[in-house]
């Protein structure tokens, strides 16, 4: 559960700003196109915010809110995460104020032909709702123009209609009229922000000056590299020759050209039918302890598996060699987009709660002890061993017997807890016939490893 108290209190106050206007057609963008990507929840949220944007109170504050949707702030500051990432949403908080102070600006969703185009958004889209409701969703908001070969524009001019003005009205008039802001604009709706950024230090190292200038890498250029990297996992070298070849004719980087390159080369090296997958990263370099050196320990082993090995080979060892159940590979991406924990960290996660809670990956179970850990900010392997240590312990003290239950049933209630600890897709009493006998030695080694590590009390 989310810890909403450390960011923000019930009697906190906040206002509502818009970036610009907000049209009632965004109202539609919004539930169709982002409401599968962050949640009834979270889009309610944004609908909410929205119709307190011109409240004559001065401040509102959380409780108010809370009252209003019907939900606890843990869920109400879960939901506001969603927004912003997305961004539908910018947070701000006045600094060491008392009660807090938030101005919550509402950002416009982006149009549904830069929403199609955005290779990010409508690829998680896409892997959301699979590509059937996904085509659906496209020509539902696709333009049907007339066909107007045969017209003629007959439209009036402004000087058939309208007398010019005179001269002696003009002068300096307007500047009579003043205002303290701006008039009301169609604000620019955001990009997706990412923490984690593309080496374009190192790509620059790859690209031929004869093909394409540094000038070139424009903003719009950049974002648009590092949001396709993020995607398509596209590493400096691969990422400077789609870059050349979208610049190769006329020296300026072409975005839509470059999105067609990346994910050209994604395609020929995965399969046609194979999108990008978060559940198939592994953790950071930034975030390893295990990049340059080779552990010694049994637990510096441990970690290091965890760090070279994705959620999807986890699923594939918890379920001895078969291929993860498609449920169980959406839990995982949905935690990974919604959490921003690295994979090192959700294989803990998984392994973990395999063990305490029979083997079954209840989907309420796991996004709950993963908000925990999202909250606790824990980013690296070890730190969530260490996380899940402290709760097998927690979990130990509540199983302890009752002072007057025998020796016999308390020592049975403890090789139980015992039996718990080692999981048994590293046990793996069946093993698949191909399987060598290197891995059969590795599988039994990790589960040596987990049991004592999590046994060390």
């Amino acid at each position: 559960m989310l810890q909403s108290w450390k960011e923000v209190l019930p009697g906190d106050h906040y206002r509502v700003e818009t970036n610009g206007l907000l049209h009632s057609f965004d109202q539609r963008v919004v539930t169709l196109l982002y409401q599968p990507l962050i949640g009834i929840e979270a889009a309610s949220l944004y609908f909410t915010l929205w119709q307190e944007v011109d409240v004559s109170e001065e401040h509102l504050t959380h409780h108010h809110l809370m009252g209003s949707m019907n939900l606890s702030l843990d869920r109400i500051l879960k939901a506001r995460k969603k927004l912003e990432a997305v961004g539908l949403l910018e947070t701000l908080k006045k600094k060491e104020a008392a009660p807090g102070q938030f101005v919550y600006r509402l950002e416009p969703p982006l149009t549904p032909n830069r929403f199609f185009k955005d290779g990010f958004l409508n690829l998680f889209l896409y892997r959301q709702i699979g590509a059937r409701e996904y085509k659906r969703l496209t020509e539902l908001f696709a333009v049907h123009r007339v066909n107007t070969v045969d017209y003629e524009d007959v439209s009036a001019s402004f000087d058939e209609v309208f007398k010019s003005v005179p001269a002696s009205e003009t002068n300096d008039e307007r500047n009579h009229v003043k205002t303290d802001g701006s008039w009301a604009n169609r604000a620019t709706s955001p990009k997706v922000g990412l923490k984690t950024h593309f080496d374009f230090k190192q790509m620059m190292t790859y690209l031929s000056d004869a093909i394409v200038d540094e000038d070139a890498l424009t903003e719009d250029v950049r974002q648009a590299i590092d949001k396709l990297a993020f995607v398509y996992r596209t590493e400096p070298y691969d990422m400077s020759k789609a870059v050349q070849a979208a610049a190769l004719h006329t020296g300026e980087v072409d975005i839509e050209a470059l999105r067609k390159e990346v994910r050209d080369f994604y395609l020929l090296e995965h399969g046609a039918d194979e999108m990008p997958a978060l559940y198939e990263r592994i953790q950071p370099e930034s975030q390893r302890e295990f990049t340059e050196k080779e552990p010694q320990t049994e637990e510096e082993q441990l970690i290091a598996w965890y760090e070279r090995n994705s959620p999807y080979q986890l699923l594939e060892a918890l379920g001895q060699g078969s291929k993860p159940a498609g449920p169980d590979l959406r839990l995982i991406e949905n935690l990974m987009f919604d959490t921003k924990m690295n994979p090192g960290v959700i294989n803990v996660l998984i392994d973990y709660i395999s063990q305490v809670n029979d083997h079954k990956l209840n989907k309420a179970f796991v996004e709950k002890v993963a908000a925990q850990w999202a909250r606790a900010d824990v980013t690296t392997v070890r730190q969530a061993m260490n996380y899940a240590r402290e709760e097998q312990k927690k979990r130990k003290q509540m199983k302890k017997p009752p002072a007057n239950r025998t020796a016999a049933s308390a020592r049975t209630s403890v090789r139980k807890e015992h039996q718990e600890v080692i999981p048994e897709w590293m046990k793996r009493p069946k093993k698949p016939e191909k399987q060598t006998k290197a891995n059969e030695e590795a599988v039994k080694q990790r589960a040596k490893w987990l049991e004592d590590y999590l046994n060390q009390i």
